[in-house]
């Protein structure tokens, strides 16, 4: 018997190109939420580069705005110090109580307390990561990350969390020596990472999958002790608990100022948090700020206030949500 195709030859070739019709259109993002938007529309005229990545917890609602942006971290990098602690804390390779003695070398300027201290003063390492995360204390962040070293943290990122666009490249106020991507540390200074990124390692703390589920409790307790409640939790109900981390800086290139006549340093702000709210509400947000041409240091910069409303109307989403 004659063999007869079960497809005609015209059909045939049809079924590839129907196939990649398909898959293009299901490829397709998915039209964007009323919320988002408005958010867009919030963001008209903002004088910079914003990027926002939110995610409901409970739903798994999602809201991206460049979510997958690269932008410079400045502090907000200092979770995944606080992350790769843990693990060493856990795996023996850092006691809890080691000793960190100040010597005079150790201390850098900006953000922190350490520098106020003299030489010869002890901390255990619990107490830097505290430090690190409350006040964003430089110094203890150097012995830190002095004592962790630079790859096994990237390594961490990268490895056990997929994080491929969150990197530490450095220790922080050492003239910029970059310990590794120095291409792209010439960009984006301390650390680079994305919206999406950077709460999804803040969703992992606050699900108790980061580390161990004791550690994730401890750290999340640590996040919610953070001073900086300028962006994110500046604006949220006096009900919402926030546990966040910020990070404040100006750009390492400087970008032609239109009708100036000459180059400015745009600044960064960012801010990533979890939140709570009553009627079970659970969220976490990241909100990235670069190329910011407002130079101010004041907490009235325009991308903390801008980052305060865009966080308001996240949260009257997610709140709202049953």
């Amino acid at each position: 018997m004659r063999y007869r195709p079960a497809v005609s030859p015209r059909l045939a070739s049809f079924v590839p190109f129907a196939l990649a019709l398909v898959a293009g259109v299901s490829a397709a993002p998915p039209p964007a939420s009323p919320l988002e938007a408005e958010l867009r529309s919030a963001l008209a005229g903002f004088p910079g580069v914003v990027g926002l990545y939110a995610r409901d917890l409970r739903s798994g609602e999602e809201l991206a705005i460049d979510a997958d942006r690269r932008f410079p971290t400045a502090s907000v990098i200092k979770v995944a110090v606080m992350v790769e602690a843990f693990h060493a804390f856990e795996e023996g390779r850092l006691a809890r109580d080691e000793r960190f003695v100040l010597n005079k070398e150790d201390v850098v300027g900006g953000s922190g307390i350490l520098h106020a201290l003299e030489p010869g003063h002890a901390l255990r390492a619990i107490e830097a990561v505290r430090l690190m995360m409350a006040l964003s204390d430089n110094t203890a962040t150097n012995l830190l990350v002095d004592r962790l070293g630079v790859k096994a943290i990237d390594a961490r990122l990268t490895g056990a969390y997929g994080l491929k666009d969150t990197l530490l490249f450095r220790a922080t106020f050492r003239g910029g020596r970059a310990e590794v991507h120095p291409e792209l540390e010439r960009e984006f200074g301390l650390g680079m990472t994305t919206p999406r990124e950077i709460a999804t390692l803040v969703a992992r703390i606050a699900e108790g999958k980061a580390v161990s589920p004791a550690a994730s409790a401890e750290m999340l307790a640590i996040l919610r002790g953070c001073q900086d409640r300028n962006a994110i939790p500046r604006r949220l109900p006096p009900d919402a608990v926030v546990a966040n981390k910020t990070g404040t800086d100006e750009e390492k290139l400087p970008e032609p100022a239109a009708g100036l006549g000459t180059e400015v340093k745009g600044h960064v702000r960012g801010d990533v948090a979890y939140v709570e709210a009553p009627g079970g509400a659970r969220y976490v947000l990241a909100i990235l700020a670069r190329r910011v041409r407002d130079e101010r240091w004041t907490s009235d910069h325009v991308a903390l206030t801008t980052a305060a409303d865009l966080a308001a109307r996240v949260h009257a989403r997610f709140a709202a949500a049953r």
